[in-house]
């Protein structure tokens, strides 16, 4: 692609500036756009009991880390926490922005599909 054919692209994306910083609309179905963290949406049933959701940092590999994460403080709908997988509805997430975890805390994961 020609420098001059990029420069026309750019020149047609929306743009807003919040705080100084300026932000790009992006085509999510552009597949030459990548994020800029890979993730994967799970849930984690870690030790000792606690359970939580969020996006899976593919880019860190000695551990589990999520990003935007909460931790499920109780839910009321009879389906247990595989029910989470399909639907938030009826579970109490509390948002704990990011979490780490050693490989041994964890005893299982579910992948979510919401």
């Amino acid at each position: 692609m020609s420098n001059k054919l990029k420069e026309n692209d750019m020149s047609k994306q929306e743009t807003i500036t919040l705080n100084g910083k300026t932000y790009v609309e992006v085509d999510p179905n552009k597949k030459d756009v990548q994020p800029a963290v890979e993730t994967d949406h799970i849930i984690v049933i870690a030790q000792r009991g606690w359970i939580f959701e969020g996006y899976k940092n593919k880019a860190v590999k000695d551990k589990l880390q999520l990003l935007n994460a909460n931790v499920v403080r109780s839910w009321s709908n009879g389906k247990g926490i595989g029910g989470l997988a399909e639907s938030k509805i009826g579970y109490t997430l509390d948002p704990v922005g990011s979490v780490s975890f050693a490989n041994e805390a964890i005893i299982a994961t579910i992948n979510v599909r919401w």
